[in-house]
C-alpha cells in the first residue's frame, strides 16, 4: 500500500508540473489496480491533455457512472466531452449531431465557460440551419449576466461583438422569430443604451417586430431614425424600403431602395432587392425601369451560377410583351450601368447637402491612367492619372481581363466624396488601351 500511495505522490507531482506523459502510465498502473475516483480522474486529466480522445471519452463515461458525485470526476468528464467531442465538429457539423453531444454535457450541470461554450455551440449551428425553435430553447440556458462583456477582437485587433452583446442578438432575434414579438421590443427597451455599438442591430430588431405587427408607423418611425445615420447599411434601407412601401408610399419606397442599391457593390448581394425595385416600378407603371432591374437580378442569378428564378422570369416576359425587348442590355456590366443611371437620377437630391452648390462640372473624356487595385477585401479601387490625381472606381466596373498596374482609358464623371466634404471624381466607361 506504501508504494501505492508514493506512486499516486509521484504521479500527482508529475501532473500539476505539466509532465502528462510521464504521470499517463502511472495513473493508469494505478487505476487497473486500485481504480479509485482520484485514480480515475487523474488518468482522466492526463489522456484529455495529451488530445488521447479516444481513451478518455471511453474513461470518462465510465467514471461519470462510477463516481457521479465527484466533483474532480464529473469536471473532467465534462472538458472531455468538450474537447473531445464537441470541438472536434466542423463548423457545418449537422444539428442533428451538435445538439445531443451538447445534451450529454449540459446534463452534468457545467459552470461559466463550460456552459458557454457549449450552449454557444448549439446557437452558432441552430442558427446556420435557421432553426430558430432550437435557440429559443438553447439560449435562455445562459444567464446573460454571467457572461463576458469584453468585445472580442479578430486578428487586425478590431473589436467585435462579446458574449453577452451575442446572447441578446440570439435571444431578440430568437423571440422575433418566434412570434414574441412584444417581449423582444421589451427587451430591446431594457438594454437600449448599453451596448452603443451594437444599438443599431437590436433597433432593427425592434423594427421588424414592429413591422411583423403590423404597427408600421413604429416601424417606419425605428427605421428612419436609423437610416438617418451617414454611414447607414444599405440593407437596412432596403428593409425600410418594404414599410414604405406597405404604408402606400411607392416613390419614396422606391428612392430608398435606390439608395440601398446605390450604398453597395457587392451584386449577388443584392438580387432580392433588384427583385423588390423590379416589382415596385412594375406596379407605378415604371415598365422600362421594372424590366432593366429584373434582368439585373437575373444576370448576376446566371452569373454566380444560381437557379432560374421563375417569377422574375414571368415579369420580364410580361414586360417585354408591353414593351417589346430590343433594347434589352447584351451584359451585366451594360444592365448594371443602366440601372445606375436610373439610381443617379433618383437619389441625387437625397445625397446633396442642403446649401452644397450644383455641381457643374463636365464630364472629362478619354483619360490615360493606371489601375492601383489596393486591398483584396475592397470593393473598390483607383486609377492613377498624369499629376498623381487618383480617380476613385468600383472594381466591379472594371473589365475582365484588367489587371493590377495596367494601362486603361476611361471617362471621370463627377462626384462628391463625403468622407473628405469635397468634390472628386468617379471612373466610368473603362476601356482596355
Amino acid at each position: 500500500m506504501t508504494n501505492l500511495i508514493e506512486e499516486q505522490q509521484k504521479a500527482n507531482e508529475l501532473r500539476k508540473n505539466g509532465n502528462f506523459e510521464e504521470a499517463l502510465p502511472i495513473y493508469k498502473d494505478l487505476w487497473n489496480k486500485r481504480g479509485n475516483q482520484y485514480d480515475g480522474a487523474g488518468l482522466l486529466h492526463c489522456l484529455r491533455k495529451l488530445e488521447l480522445f479516444d481513451e478518455a471519452i471511453v474513461l470518462a463515461d465510465e467514471l461519470i457512472v462510477k463516481y457521479p458525485d465527484f466533483q474532480w470526476c464529473q469536471l473532467e468528464v465534462i472538458w472531455t466531452y468538450i474537447n473531445g467531442m464537441l470541438n472536434k465538429l466542423e463548423d457545418d457539423a449537422p444539428l442533428e449531431i451538435v445538439v445531443p453531444i451538447a445534451q450529454k454535457i449540459m446534463a452534468l450541470n457545467p459552470k461559466d465557460l463550460a456552459a458557454k461554450l457549449t450552449v454557444f455551440k448549439v446557437l452558432k449551428s441552430a442558427k446556420k440551419s435557421v432553426d430558430w425553435k432550437t435557440i429559443n430553447e438553447w439560449v435562455i440556458k445562459l444567464n446573460p449576466q454571467s457572461l463576458n462583456t469584453e468585445p472580442m477582437t479578430d486578428r487586425l485587433g478590431r473589436e467585435g461583438w462579446s458574449d453577452q452583446t451575442l446572447w441578446y442578438n440570439y435571444r431578440i432575434k430568437g423571440l422575433v422569430e418566434n412570434g414574441e414579438q412584444n417581449e423582444a421590443i421589451t427587451l430591446v427597451d431594457e438594454i437600449s443604451g448599453l451596448y452603443p455599438k451594437q444599438e443599431k442591430f437590436f433597433l432593427r430588431l425592434k423594427a421588424l417586430a414592429y413591422y411583423q405587427l403590423g404597427n408600421l408607423l413604429e416601424s417606419e418611425n425605428v427605421y428612419q431614425n436609423l437610416c438617418s445615420s451617414h454611414n447607414c447599411d444599405w440593407w437596412l434601407f432596403h428593409e425600410y424600403a418594404k414599410v414604405v412601401r406597405d404604408l402606400g408610399k411607392s416613390e419614396v419606397a422606391l428612392k430608398l431602395m435606390y439608395q440601398a442599391a446605390s450604398r453597395n457593390s457587392k451584386l449577388e448581394l443584392m438580387v432580392s432587392l433588384f427583385e423588390d425595385i423590379g416589382v415596385l416600378c412594375k406596379e407605378m407603371g415604371k415598365n422600362e425601369e421594372a424590366r432593366i432591374h429584373l434582368i439585373l437580378c437575373n444576370n448576376v442569378r446566371h452569373e454566380q451560377n444560381w437557379s432560374i428564378n421563375e417569377s422574375v422570369l414571368s415579369n420580364i416576359n410580361e414586360l417585354n410583351g408591353i414593351i417589346g425587348n430590343s433594347d434589352e442590355p447584351n451584359s451585366l456590366k451594360e444592365a448594371l450601368n443602366i440601372c445606375r443611371s436610373y439610381w443617379k437620377i433618383l437619389v441625387d437630391d437625397e445625397r446633396t447637402p442642403k446649401g452644397r452648390l450644383k455641381d457643374k462640372r463636365k464630364i472629362r473624356k478619354d483619360i490615360l491612367g493606371k489601375i492601383s487595385f489596393g486591398r483584396s477585401d475592397q470593393p473598390f479601387c483607383f486609377i492613377t492619372v498624369e499629376g498623381e490625381e487618383s480617380i476613385f472606381c468600383y472594381k466591379s466596373d472594371l473589365p475582365h481581363d484588367v489587371g493590377n498596374g495596367d494601362e486603361i482609358l476611361f471617362d471621370a464623371i463627377p462626384s462628391f466624396d463625403k468622407k473628405k466634404n469635397k468634390q472628386s471624381w468617379k471612373a466610368s466607361n473603362i476601356q482596355n488601351i
